[in-house]
């Protein structure tokens, strides 16, 4: 008789594409405003190997948070029911939840997220002794903006409390800013206006799925803004969110911060955005909105990055 011989234990088919799906790691748009920021760097920057190494640092550490922000919204969503309602089924818009589809324990998911972390710590550590000596300013910006997205659904659960606009809002434009201003060791009103708009670009997807769950979010004690309004007031309030997107640019072009050639970059993103608005606000058909913000947040991207390599002065 042959003794018995221990065996490791096979890992479960399909663990790595559950830990994809938790960290939402497909939806690309969430980190593409590095590439704002990294436009408007001086071009020789691809010559400068420590800026290299800084920007390569800071845009893993960024992923890692939004992954890390992502994996502990499903967490958070699942323990309070919230997902149980707006997730029949365990996806949604193409996107999976494999702690609601039993793919993946909690206990798993916080795994990932420390791991995340530690990426995102000692990644964004490397990058601030790299870019050494740096603004009192963007010591204190860059590890908030970072807490700031990670409260999103967890910690102080900003999302919760009304405040998941301005989170999103804080956490998109830190992938425009903390790229440049970590290479240049300062911000310029562009940039600024630029990470503003990304940002907001952002909340407006947030803003319409929030109004499309306002019901099931309202019953499990998730209280967003659409949450807490009327159906006529958060209408009114989602206007509101792409009037001041519209009024951010369109500032910038009337004070000369955005040259006068970005009016041709920007004015396709404004039809995309009349046009996710009209779904949203006009129809009641906040999912397809929700979709369109995503597009606007690609041609968004894409028309700044052109922008900011052509006509910049």
């Amino acid at each position: 008789m042959e003794p018995a011989t221990a065996t490791a234990a096979p890992i479960p088919a399909g663990r790595a594409r559950a830990f994809f799906a938790l960290g939402k790691l497909r939806i690309i748009e969430l980190w593409l405003g590095f590439f704002v920021g990294v436009s408007l760097l001086d071009g020789g920057v691809v010559h400068d190997g420590r800026a290299l190494i800084i920007l390569a640092l800071i845009l893993v550490a960024g992923v890692a948070v939004i992954a890390a922000t992502c994996s502990l919204d499903d967490i958070a969503g699942v323990r309070d029911g919230v997902d149980q309602v707006t997730h029949e089924g365990g996806a949604r818009w193409g996107v999976d939840k494999p702690i609601l589809t039993g793919d993946l324990a909690e206990r798993q998911a916080f795994g990932f997220v420390h791991v995340l972390g530690a990426i995102a710590v000692s990644a964004s550590a490397t990058a601030i002794a790299l870019a050494w000596p740096l603004p009192p300013w963007l010591l204190i910006a860059l590890p908030a903006m970072m807490l700031v997205a990670l409260a999103y659904s967890y910690g102080p659960k900003l999302s919760y409390h009304g405040a998941g606009e301005l989170a999103l809002w804080v956490g998109a434009a830190g992938t425009v800013l903390l790229p440049y201003a970590l290479v240049a060791r300062g911000a310029s009103a562009i940039v600024l206006v630029e990470a503003a708009l990304v940002g907001l670009w952002h909340a407006q997807v947030v803003v319409c799925s929030n109004s499309h769950d306002a019901t099931g979010d309202r019953a499990t004690g998730r209280m967003t803004i659409a949450a807490r309004t009327s159906a006529r007031g958060n209408r009114r309030y989602v206007a509101g969110v792409f009037a001041l997107s519209a009024a951010v640019g369109a500032v910038a072009l009337a004070t000369g911060v955005l040259p006068p050639g970005y009016l041709l970059a920007l004015a396709p993103v404004w039809l995309v955005q009349a046009y996710q608005l009209w779904l949203g606000v006009g129809r009641g058909r906040w999912l397809d909105a929700r979709r369109v913000g995503f597009r606007v947040v690609r041609l968004g991207v894409v028309a700044l990055v052109v922008a900011n390599l052509l006509l910049r002065a």
